[in-house]
Parts: C-alpha cells; sequence; structure tokens
C-alpha cells in the first residue's frame, strides 16, 4: 500500500455525484455514493461518512484520517482515505432520502474511503488463516497503539477475504486525547484501557495463542511514525479540519514510539 511519505502520495479529492445506499451496519450512518476524482479523473464508488453525522464532527474526521494514514504507513490493509467534496446539487439531490440530512449540513469536504467487495464479516469463534492470524497481531497492536476501542465483537469494523483483512472506522481512536486528569506515561498501557483491550475482536484468539504471538516486527515498524511522517500528516490534513487534538495525538505517539520497547512489554502483558 502506497504510504503519505512517498513521493507519489496524494490524498484523492472525490467530488460527489450520485448518491446511493445508506449503510444501516454503522453508528454514523455512512452512505456509499458515486464520485469522480477531481484528479485523475477517475470514477468509483466510496464510503462517506458525513461530517454532520451522528458521532462525527471535524475532530472525529480529522482522527479517522490521522489514523488512516498510521495505518499506512505500518502496512496494514486500511481501506483507502479520500476527501469526499458535498455540493448543494449533491445534496439536493438527495431530498427525501436517507441521508439528506446528513448531506445538507455537510456542505464541503468529509471523510471518505474507497468502497471494496469481495470481503465479509468474521463469524463468532473464527478460525484463522495463517494470514489472518499474522495480520490479527498487527491489528490487534495498531489499535492498542492509536487507542482504538471499537474493534469488538458487536462492532468488528472489518472484513476478510481469508487472506488480507481490511480495516475501517476508526473515528473512536486516540482516547487519551480525553484524558483530563489522568497522566499519560509513555510506554506504558492506560489501566483504564485494559476493558476494552481484552473486549478487542482478536483478544481470546490471540490469548489463547499467546506462546505463537510475536509483536516485535511491529513495534519495530514503529519507528516510521516520525517527524517527517508528521510533517506530512499535517500537509494533507485540510485547513478547516484543524485543531488541538492534532498535536496532542503526534505528542503522545512521539513519545510512546520513544519507548517502544517498554510498550512492547506491555503488550505482551496484556495476553497474560
Amino acid at each position: 500500500m502506497i504510504k503519505i511519505t512517498d513521493k507519489d502520495f496524494y490524498l484523492p479529492e472525490i467530488l460527489g455525484q450520485v448518491g446511493g445506499r445508506q449503510m444501516d451496519t454503522g453508528t454514523t450512518l455512512p452512505m456509499i455514493i458515486r464520485g469522480v476524482c477531481t484528479k485523475s479523473g477517475q470514477k468509483g464508488d466510496y464510503v462517506i461518512k458525513y461530517v454532520k453525522a451522528p458521532r462525527m464532527s471535524l475532530e472525529s474526521s480529522c482522527r479517522e484520517l490521522i489514523a488512516a494514514f498510521i495505518a499506512m504507513e505500518l502496512d496494514l490493509h486500511v481501506a483507502d482515505p479520500v476527501l469526499v467534496n458535498i455540493t448543494q446539487a449533491f445534496a439536493d439531490s438527495l431530498r427525501g432520502n436517507d441521508g439528506y440530512k446528513n448531506a445538507i449540513n455537510s456542505i464541503g469536504l468529509n471523510f471518505g474511503n474507497k468502497y471494496y467487495q469481495g470481503y465479509s464479516v468474521f463469524s463468532r469463534n473464527p478460525v484463522l488463516s495463517a494470514k489472518e492470524f499474522e495480520e490479527a497481531q498487527k491489528i490487534y497492536a495498531f489499535d492498542v497503539f492509536i487507542s482504538n476501542p471499537d474493534r469488538n465483537n458487536v462492532k468488528q469494523n472489518m472484513l476478510t477475504n481469508g487472506e488480507k483483512i481490511l480495516i475501517f472506522d476508526h473515528e473512536m481512536s486516540f482516547g487519551f486525547v480525553f484524558y483530563i486528569n489522568e497522566k499519560i506515561v509513555p510506554g506504558i498501557i492506560n489501566p483504564s484501557e485494559l476493558f476494552w483491550i481484552r473486549n478487542h475482536f482478536f483478544y481470546n484468539i490471540l490469548r489463547q495463542k499467546k506462546e505463537e504471538c510475536n509483536f516485535e516486527g511491529f513495534i519495530e515498524s514503529l519507528s516510521s511514525i516520525n517527524k517527517h511522517f508528521w510533517e506530512k500528516v499535517k500537509l494533507f490534513i485540510p485547513k478547516k479540519w484543524e485543531n488541538p487534538q492534532i498535536y496532542k495525538i503526534e505528542e503522545t505517539l512521539t513519545a510512546l514510539v520513544e519507548n517502544r520497547h517498554i510498550f512492547l512489554e506491555q503488550l505482551n502483558k496484556t495476553l497474560l
């Protein structure tokens, strides 16, 4: 997967053309739309999460984008992020249909991602293939790294084709930005996060095979989340989305990366 630190990377801006089906599986009421990339001219199907939809905001849209950028940098299979430009004409075309209210209140840039087919959700208590098990370890470590509590048995927020696991929906990530009185110790997993960690979709699967788990490769890959990476992040975030959370996320994760060997010990302990 291309990374934002690659010289040829650009964040596609999609002009919404035709509204489609509102998905009924997400709290944020995402919608599948047809759009065209303003740079390449290529048309395609995308999932949009309207900035004024339930649980969405400029801040949560920004968190979605940052999480996707981190996943890309760490070679995870994340749904390709895009910016979707919603115009008045597009919103008006939805009048009388599902999604109209969210669209009309979300004129401008919204977070979206490429729509994928050929993937399905995991069954309950799945038996993972060797490739899925390798991916599962990285996804678990990634979610702990970005403090993402939103991948569990209730909401998987991922799909599989038997080999690759596609991840998405990260608006709830970086929960530490909401800490007020709790002190963040670099590399140390906050005890208050253990509840959701133990409810992670892959927790029991990995815990049952903890002797086979190896997070060292993932931990070493965190060195790519560096100053150059954060410069690129801030370059691609839309001006209207800029907010203090960005700097809190950068500061917290930079300290964690610097103490990643402590984090490795903590990560292994979560499976004991």
